[in-house]
């Protein structure tokens, strides 16, 4: 190689590294990645949540234009045990910001992510209210996209393989969310959620057209559709109808509300289901039904098992519950019995070891 050429070539070489480092210069001038990350907490702040960053961001162009998050984190406020962790995420923005658009944020994207239920459970409940105690929807103006994410409660993994997608959040738009994921025994499971929110002058948030869908495996499915009005803090009242399988059984119609029209989130509901030689109308509440579930089917500690925290009627020739069959049941619990029948039964339950 000739003396020219190779000066000629390094030269090239020079010309093309100071055109890369003035475009990344010029990217990091253009895009300003601090005020979105400030754009993100604050919206966190106004949904009730901390968000906190270990590195500084920083801006990248390809395959979008968009800003790098390192060690993200999301707190309730004044709790030091974080409602979601990320090791890396990315803030996707318009091509406009490049050049003097308007701060906006079109999708947050997390790698790997870890949700603490408790703690998201925590948050909900403290969300920030209007001094008159009305509800105060959060307007979240960029959707959520979340690959390979951990789902966990009482540090113990619930779904693995976590994918999920959202839309925006504001009144009157409507919101979808579609979820997946491994449950811990390897069963696969889906989650379709859509409504549209609407603020109301008596100071309720309607969630209108409400459409949920979650499927369970190849053979066991539940859709619901209806109405539902957030009242403020955890307060939820719905009305939900609908149908569901379990593992390929006939369909059975179902039948969701709230026991009082300010039932609190996780708080008591009134099922009722009819379907072939099944019918079931009950008043309970999901979570302390999900505690007895997990109880009676591991180990439980001895004397007496508890009596499911329900209150009505089922009567079904086979009911299937995970590897778990039950034929011929007949159950009367709280204020479904008779108050005699009632005693006799206590008394039967408390001599059961």
């Amino acid at each position: 190689m000739s003396r020219r050429l190779r000066i000629t070539l390094l030269s090239v070489a020079g010309v093309a590294l100071a055109l890369v480092l003035a475009a990344l210069v010029l990217t990091y001038v253009m895009l300003r990645p601090a005020r979105f990350t400030e754009t993100l907490r604050s919206a966190a702040r106004n949904a009730g949540l901390e968000l906190t960053l270990t590195a500084p961001a920083r801006p990248t162009l390809w395959p979008r234009p968009g800003v790098q998050l390192q060690g993200l984190q999301v707190f309730a406020k004044n709790q030091a045990d974080p409602i979601l962790i990320a090791d890396h995420g990315q803030i996707v923005v318009p091509w406009r910001a490049l050049f003097g658009g308007p701060t906006a944020i079109n999708k947050l994207e997390l790698d790997s992510p870890r949700l603490d239920l408790d703690q998201l459970q925590y948050a909900l409940n403290e969300l920030p209210t209007k001094s008159t105690g009305q509800p105060s929807l959060p307007s979240i103006d960029a959707g959520v996209s979340i690959r390979n994410g951990t789902l966990v409660r009482d540090n113990s993994v619930l779904l693995q393989d976590v994918s999920l997608q959202t839309g925006a959040l504001s009144s009157g738009r409507t919101f979808s969310l579609n979820a997946s994921g491994q449950s811990a025994s390897g069963k696969n499971l889906r989650l379709t959620l859509m409504f549209t929110p609407l603020e109301t002058a008596r100071g309720a948030i309607e969630l209108k057209d409400l459409k949920l869908s979650g499927y369970g495996g190849k053979d066991s499915r539940i859709q619901l559709a209806g109405n539902a009005t957030w009242l403020g803090g955890p307060k939820l009242a719905i009305a939900l109808h609908g149908e569901m399988a379990v593992k390929g059984s006939d369909s059975y119609r179902i039948d969701v509300g709230s026991d009082t029209p300010d039932a609190r989130l996780g708080g008591r509901l009134h099922v009722k289901l009819e379907g072939p030689q099944t019918s079931a109308d009950l008043h309970l509440s999901p979570l302390e039904l999900a505690a007895w579930w997990k109880r009676i089917a591991g180990d439980h500690a001895p004397g007496p098992l508890p009596p499911p925290p329900i209150d009505g009627t089922v009567d079904a020739d086979a009911l299937t519950f995970g590897d778990v069959q039950i034929k011929g049941l007949k159950l009367r619990s709280g204020s479904a019995l008779p108050a005699a029948a009632s005693s006799a039964a206590q008394a039967e339950q408390n001599e059961v070891k």
